[in-house]
């Protein structure tokens, strides 16, 4: 007898839905049960796009609803998300949630509540839209981190800079209104935010600056950096900037005191005793904006994995909770002008 597949429901058929749906397709756990949308005809679409069999409702709470949905994936606007959250939490659905997971301290706690209470309760697998960390060259410096090659770290610096505009779909919703959409370090810093905690461990405080570079449309500050000063001693920094006149750009500095990395390059005499000079990572960079370049199938893959055997992913909602609330407290320090301290939850 052949092993129950995962019931999946999508909500939200937006641009990064289809990497959602070509994730689940291609896992031999799942099948697409129900997709939904804030449009119904964009439900019926994406399910032609595909050939799926399956069904198209009406709401994200006709999806919660039925029995045989294990799975929901959220990819609907991002003001809607804690809400959508909350409610997965409260019917016991393993979820996995597109970022930013809330705007505001009430939101990221009011979210934090649910979630721990719906593990207790439901022993619900949950993971947050942070595909960096599934790239190969992040898994690379990992691996070289993880082996001592870069010895002891105490600097790290990430910057998330990718232009965004009226070309974008989300534009009126996720990026220049203050009230629609959150921050650039929400919104899309969250990722350089999240590999920055990944090599530096957990936030002590931050300090963090704003500017209007040249695009006055914006509500909030579209470019900003901040200075992070990490629990066990280390230090670096963070920014992100939507008004850029350049392609898109992951920055990532590490220093250890046995080598460092310089976006493409490394240096680590430690292993290559002979080396003289900067060598290249010879696999996929982080080095690209676009959702089809992303690793999701390689998130949804290990957050199945995890469903199945009773694991935890890595960038479960846990590990997202603490990435928002860096960002939250760079938020804070850009209109205080003040060092924030964490926790603020």
């Amino acid at each position: 007898m052949s092993e129950k597949k995962l019931g999946v429901g999508v909500f939200g058929m937006g641009w990064v839905s289809t990497e959602h749906i070509k994730g689940y397709m291609r896992n031999p756990k799942c099948e697409i049960k129900a997709l939904a949308s804030r449009s119904r005809s964009s439900a019926e679409a994406r399910k032609a796009e595909f050939n799926l069999d399956c069904d198209v409702v009406d709401s994200f709470d006709d999806l919660l609803k039925r029995d045989d949905i294990d799975i929901i994936s959220m990819c609907s606007p991002n003001f809607l998300r804690s809400e959508e959250i909350i409610k997965a939490c409260e019917a016991g659905k393993h979820f996995f949630a597109e970022k930013p997971v809330a705007h505001s301290i009430d939101e990221l706690r009011a979210v934090k509540k649910a979630y721990e209470e719906a593990k207790s309760k439901y022993k619900i697998k949950s993971v947050v839209g942070f595909v960096a960390e599934y790239y190969n060259q992040f898994l690379s410096i990992k691996s070289m981190i993880d082996k001592g090659a870069l010895g002891d770290i105490f600097f790290v610096e990430t910057d998330y800079w990718h232009e965004l505009g009226p070309w974008w779909h989300g534009w009126t919703w996720g990026a220049y209104t203050k009230k629609g959409g959150p921050s650039v370090a929400l919104l899309g810093a969250c990722h350089s935010i999240g590999v920055l905690m990944r090599v530096g461990g957990d936030v002590e405080e931050v300090h963090g600056y704003g500017v209007w570079g040249h695009r006055k449309e914006y509500e909030y500050p579209p470019t900003f950096s901040a200075s992070v000063k990490f629990k066990n001693g280390a230090i670096g920094k963070t920014g992100g900037s939507f008004e850029i006149e350049c392609p898109y750009v992951f920055n990532l500095i590490i220093h250890g005191s046995k080598g460092s990395v310089l976006n493409e390059k490394f240096f680590t005499k430690d292993v290559f005793a002979g080396q003289e000079d900067f060598q290249t990572f010879n696999c996929t960079l982080i080095n690209s904006g676009e959702v089809t370049h992303h690793p999701f199938g390689q998130v949804i893959d290990a957050f199945v994995e995890d469903i199945v055997n009773d694991k935890d992913s890595k960038i479960r909602l846990d590990y997202g909770i603490k990435v928002h609330e860096v960002g939250l407290a760079i938020d804070r320090s850009i209109e205080t002008g003040e060092i924030v301290k964490l926790p603020i939850l």
